[in-house]
C-alpha cells in the first residue's frame, strides 16, 4: 500500500541571537503501520530581529482510504498538527550544545585575561623606556647649559664692547686740544688788560687755594705771576685752563663739578686702596669697567655709539656758577666797563663749556685720559694749556710704560 501524506507544516522560529530558520515538517504514514513519521525537508536560514516566535503554514490534505479508520485517523490527527505550533529543535549539526558554550566563554575569558595583562606588561615597559628618555633628555640638556653659561660670562664683556664707544684716535684728540688752546687764548686777550693793578697777593693767593689751583706755595707764584703786566696773560690762561679741566675730571680738585652727578658723587665715596692688604690692580680694573658703564648707561643716545656730552643743566647753571666763582680771582683783570664785564663772563661759560665737552669725550673713552701740567718746567716757564696722557688700556692695566703721551702740553717762557 502506498504511503500516506497526512500533513505538510511550514514552521519559521526566530531566535534572540538574531538568525531565524524556516523549515517544512511532513508527517507521513506508512502502508500498514499504526505510527506517524515526521521528516523536515528544507531548512533555509533567513535573518530576523524578534524574539523567539513561531508561525505555521499548514496545508493538510487527506486521502480517502478503503478503510474508515485510516479517514478516522486523518481526521484526528490533521486539527492537531495544524493548530500546533512546532519548535525546532536542533541537533548536533545545526547547533552548539551548553557545554560548548561554557567552554568558549571560558576560553574567552582566559584569552581576555591573557591579552589583559601582557598589555599591561607593554604599558609598563614604555612608560619605564619614556621615563629613562626624558631623563636622559634632562640629563643631556643640563650638561648643555652649563657650558653654555660658561660660554656666555666668557664672551659677555665682547657683546657688551660692541656697543661702547669705539676709542677716539689720537690725531683727532690732539685737533681738539689745539681748538680749545686758541679759544682759550683769544678769550684772554680780549678780555682782560695788562695794566698794573695793586690787590693784595695773599687774597689773591687764598682765592687760588679755593678754586683748587695748587697748594699755598704754588698759589702765590701763580697770583705774583697774574699781577706782572708781563706774564699775566699767561698766568690767567693757566688759572682758567685747570679749574675747567678739573671740573671734569673724576678725581679733580676743582670746587664746582660738572660731570653727571651720579658719576661725581660715586667717585668721591670710593675709599681709598688698604695699605697693606689692597690691590690696587683690582681696583683700577673696577674703577676703568665702572666708567665705561657709567658714561654709556648716561648716554641718553647710546645707540648712536657717541660720546657723553654735557647736559642742559651743566651747560648753563653749573658752567655759570663756576664762571662767577673764577671771576672772583679775575675781577681785578678783566677790562672794559660793565657792558664789557658781562660779555666777558658769558664767554667764560663758553669757553668753559668747551673744555667739559672735551673732559666727556675722554671720559667716554675705553681706555683712561689724564691732563698733564707739569713737564718738568723750570722757574722761568709757565703751562699755559696741558698736555693729555694715555695712562691706562682699555681693561684698567696701568703701568708706568702704559703711559703714552697724545699731546704735550703748551709752555711759555716768561
Amino acid at each position: 500500500m502506498e504511503e500516506v501524506l497526512i500533513s505538510r507544516t511550514t514552521v519559521s522560529t526566530v531566535y534572540t541571537l538574531g538568525t531565524s530558520y524556516e523549515a517544512v515538517d511532513v508527517f507521513t504514514k506508512p502502508p500498514g503501520g499504526t505510527e506517524f513519521r515526521f521528516t523536515t525537508e528544507l531548512w533555509n536560514p533567513f535573518t530576523g530581529t524578534s524574539t523567539t516566535s513561531s508561525s505555521i503554514k499548514s496545508s493538510t490534505s487527506t486521502t480517502r482510504s478503503s478503510s474508515m479508520s485510516s479517514s478516522t485517523s486523518s481526521s484526528r490527527v490533521s486539527p492537531s498538527l495544524i493548530n500546533a505550533t512546532q519548535p525546532i529543535e536542533l541537533d548536533g549539526k545545526s547547533g552548539l550544545s551548553t557545554g560548548a558554550v561554557a567552554g568558549i566563554a571560558i576560553a574567552c575569558a582566559v584569552a581576555g585575561l591573557v591579552i589583559g595583562v601582557i598589555s599591561g606588561v607593554l604599558l609598563f615597559r614604555r612608560r619605564k623606556q619614556q621615563g629613562s628618555s626624558d631623563r636622559a633628555r634632562r640629563d643631556e640638556y643640563d650638561s648643555q647649559e652649563k657650558p653654555l653659561r660658561s660660554h656666555i660670562s666668557s664672551t659677555d664683556r665682547l657683546q657688551l664692547d660692541q656697543f661702547l664707544l669705539d676709542p677716539t684716535p689720537d690725531a683727532e684728540i690732539r685737533t681738539e686740544l689745539r681748538s680749545l688752546n686758541q679759544l682759550l687764548q683769544q678769550h684772554v686777550e680780549n678780555n682782560y688788560h695788562n695794566l698794573s693793578v695793586s690787590p693784595n697777593i695773599d687774597i689773591l693767593s687764598a682765592e687760588l687755594v679755593r678754586l683748587g689751583v695748587g697748594d699755598t706755595s704754588s698759589a702765590k707764584r701763580l697770583a705774583s705771576l697774574a699781577l706782572s703786566p708781563r706774564s699775566r696773560y699767561s698766568a690767567i690762561q693757566h688759572i682758567i685752563a685747570s679749574v675747567a679741566f678739573a671740573s671734569v675730571t673724576l678725581d679733580g680738585t676743582s670746587p664746582l663739578s660738572l660731570l653727571p652727578e651720579p658719576m661725581s658723587l660715586f667717585a668721591s665715596a670710593i675709599p681709598a686702596t688698604e695699605s697693606f692688604r689692597g690691590n690696587p690692580e683690582a681696583v683700577d680694573v673696577a674703577f676703568t669697567r665702572w666708567r665705561q658703564l657709567s658714561a654709556f648707561l648716561l648716554n641718553p643716545s647710546r645707540s648712536d655709539r657717541t660720546p657723553l656730552v654735557p647736559s642742559e643743566d651743566a651747560s648753563t647753571h653749573q658752567a655759570q656758577r663756576l664762571a662767577e666763582t673764577l671771576n672772583v680771582f679775575l675781577e681785578p683783570f678783566v677790562a672794559g666797563d660793565r657792558d664789557d664785564r658781562y660779555e666777558q663772563e658769558n664767554h667764560l661759560r663758553e669757553v668753559i663749556v668747551e673744555c667739559a665737552t672735551f673732559g666727556y669725550l675722554l671720559l667716554s673713552q675705553p681706555s683712561e685720559y689724564r691732563f698733564r701740567f707739569d713737564d718738568g718746567v723750570n722757574s722761568n716757564q709757565i703751562i699755559v694749556f696741558p698736555g693729555v696722557d694715555r695712562i691706562s688700556d682699555e681693561d684698567g692695566h696701568r703701568h708706568p710704560s702704559l703711559v703714552q703721551p697724545i699731546a704735550r702740553p703748551v709752555v711759555e717762557s716768561l
